[in-house]
């Protein structure tokens, strides 16, 4: 599943009448590969998957796909602009697509082959109309490397579309006959991962997606390191980083300790991971007095990553020799709550967004962002145009919402100078007797369903 807007925009490059080169990529569980079969399914179109080789049998390689598939008499031994152009110029009244698919190992070994391209394309030496659409999984890359590569000649690439995660919102969009909580605890584990939803129907629920996984990551042939990045090195010094962090050790100073490592030299490796969208340091709203704010804090981004780092990445030798039954009932059934607890906020906070958007809030809103405060009573905040805050607070793994909630809340407003009047508190188990009686006295407390179409 993908964004249909991602595909209509890659459709909408090919409309030109012009000879284009456009770069699509991001991590292949965002579907990537199933939005360029879509993209190329009714047209003519040159297929090839680029591989980790030498330049020239890279070349022959190329040389021997396009004469399997177009019957072009061509030649190992050509440059690419002749094999390219050879095929450009054939049947040149309708346009065509050339798709090169992890192209980054084309580009690595000869930097050049951008040249190759807009000298055909724009300096019209072919007289057919053609599109590159340039293919990679490797977001490390295309944002930190290619342009070092390609210089100047990469103003010449029509554009650069990336895929990106789906958010929770756009998961319940596409689910609408799921339940609300079956939502929740789904998007926990695969989050914005949307290659996954193909697995999802309405009787899914989180046990089925979850044993699907495990079925995966138990067999022999599975690698963590895929969860990295593909040229990533030192992968040991990664996957234990990740450990640590999804087990809980997330301040800089915890880790520093926990991986008794040089803390210049992890805080590289810390930012190669922030780099490929993995993991993020936790900054938060500055409001306030900041002298009880967490600093130097990281949380692992990616769902479906810290859900592997959490359960099963310590424990894959019980998982090798388990069922995914027994595994899922020892290992995750009973602290898959407490680890829920840990994302709700992030929900709560799209909630928010979404009401602002479908103007159903009554007052305007500049940003909602989370709140890092050491006590951890308050979740997020909302700043309000106007300057002042409204303090939110969610709970997720406990029965009931307590009253001691909104007093710890309260507390913390007091503490660090918050210029704050409003609390709204999300609850997935309800709330308990007294707190519901202080919200009905006190009218600047709202409590809250995820899933409220209104707040006034």
């Amino acid at each position: 599943m993908y964004r249909r807007s991602d595909l209509q925009f890659i459709q909408e490059i090919f409309d030109r009448t012009t000879n284009d080169i456009a770069i699509v990529y991001g991590i292949e569980d965002y579907a990537l590969g199933e939005i360029v079969a879509d993209f190329i399914r009714d047209k003519e179109c040159l297929y090839y998957k680029a591989s980790p080789v030498t330049d020239d049998y890279q070349r022959m390689m190329f040389a021997a796909e396009l004469h399997e598939q177009t019957r072009t008499p061509v030649f190992p031994d050509y440059d690419y602009d002749k094999l390219l152009a050879s095929y450009i110029d054939s049947h040149n009244d309708k346009k065509k697509v050339i798709v090169i698919y992890d192209f980054e190992y084309l580009i690595k070994e000869n930097p050049t082959f951008i040249n190759f391209l807009s000298n055909m394309l724009f300096g019209q030496l072919v007289q057919g109309t053609v599109m590159f659409l340039l293919v990679s999984d490797d977001v490390k890359w295309i944002e930190s490397d290619m342009i070092k590569l390609i210089g100047r000649k990469s103003s010449e690439i029509s554009r650069v579309i990336k895929l990106k995660e789906f958010s929770f919102t756009e998961f319940c969009e596409s689910f609408d006959d799921v339940s609300e909580e079956n939502l929740i605890k789904m998007y926990s584990v695969i989050g914005g991962r949307s290659l996954f939803y193909n697995m999802i129907t309405e009787d899914s629920d989180v046990v089925s997606v979850i044993k699907d996984l495990l079925k995966t990551w138990m067999k022999e042939d599975y690698q963590s390191c895929g969860f990295l990045p593909g040229d990533i090195r030192e992968p040991v010094i990664y996957n234990t980083l990740l450990a640590h962090i999804a087990s809980g050790t997330e301040k800089l100073n915890d880790l520093h300790k926990a991986m008794n490592m040089d803390r210049a030299k992890l805080s590289s490796y810390l930012k190669t991971l922030e780099r490929g969208d993995i993991i993020e340091k936790l900054e938060g709203a500055r409001v306030g007095d900041n002298k009880n704010i967490k600093k130097g804090t990281y949380r692992i981004k990616d769902k479906m990553i810290w859900f592997y780092y959490r359960f099963v990445f310590a424990r894959l030798s019980s998982l090798k020799i388990s069922k995914e039954d027994r595994f899922y009932k020892k290992f995750i059934e009973a602290d898959l709550p407490e680890y829920i607890d840990e994302i709700y906020p992030q929900y709560c906070m799209e909630h928010i967004k979404w009401l602002y958007k479908e103007n159903r809030l009554n007052f305007k809103i500049e940003t909602v962002e989370e709140y890092f405060d050491k006590t951890g009573a308050i979740d997020f905040v909302i700043v309000v145009k106007g300057g002042y805050l409204i303090a939110c607070g969610c709970n997720y793994s406990d029965p009931v919402m307590g009253y001691d909630r909104l007093c710890n809340i309260r507390e913390v407003i007091k503490h660090n100078r918050l210029p704050c009047d409003n609390i709204w508190l999300y609850s997935a188990g309800g709330f308990d007797t007294k707190l519901t009686q202080e919200a009905e006295r006190v009218e600047n407390i709202k409590l809250l369903e995820l899933y409220e179409q209104t707040v006034r």
